[in-house]
C-alpha cells in the first residue's frame, strides 16, 4: 500500500517540480530570493530522512508529541541534527518539509513543541547545534 494510503504513514512530497528549497550545500541555511528568505535543506537529506521526519513530526494542535496520525495538521515540525524542519500539505496524504524560521507576527514554534524538538536534539546529541539554530532563527 503506498504510503499515502496507510492511515499510519503520510507521504514525503519533495515537490520535484520546484527547485524552491533544494541548494548544492550540506548545510540548512536561508537566501534572500528577492525580498524574501527561502529556507534551504541540506544537499545530504534524503528522501527517505525526509519521510521519516515528516512521520515522526510534532504537531501543535493537539498535545506535544503526538505524531500527525489522526488529522492532518496545517503545520507540522521536526529537529534533524539539531536543525528544525516545518512541513505543510501539498496534497491529500502528503507533506512538504523545509527549514523553519520564526517570524515576529506568525510562524512561532508552541513552546510544547519546542520543548519536544529540544528533547530530541538532545538525544541526536544536537543540543548545541538546536539552541545556535534557536537563537539565530526564532523571532
Amino acid at each position: 500500500m503506498p504510503p499515502s494510503q496507510d492511515p499510519l504513514r503520510v507521504a514525503y512530497d519533495p515537490a520535484e517540480h520546484r527547485e524552491k528549497h533544494c541548494w548544492n550545500e550540506p548545510r540548512a541555511e536561508f537566501v534572500k530570493v528577492g525580498t524574501a528568505l527561502v529556507g534551504k535543506c541540506p544537499s545530504t537529506l534524503t528522501k527517505e530522512q525526509a519521510e521519516a521526519l515528516v512521520n515522526e513530526a510534532v504537531w501543535g494542535s493537539a498535545e506535544a508529541g503526538q505524531s500527525i496520525r489522526q488529522e492532518m495538521p496545517e503545520r507540522v515540525w521536526n529537529v534533524h541534527e539539531g536543525i528544525v524542519y516545518e512541513a505543510v500539505p501539498t496534497r491529500d496524504g502528503a507533506y512538504h518539509g523545509y527549514p523553519w524560521r520564526g517570524r515576529p507576527t506568525r510562524n512561532r514554534l508552541p513552546r510544547a513543541v519546542k520543548r519536544v524538538l529540544e528533547a530530541r536534539a538532545i538525544e541526536q546529541g544536537f543540543e548545541r547545534t538546536f539552541k545556535d539554530w534557536l537563537s539565530q532563527h526564532d523571532a
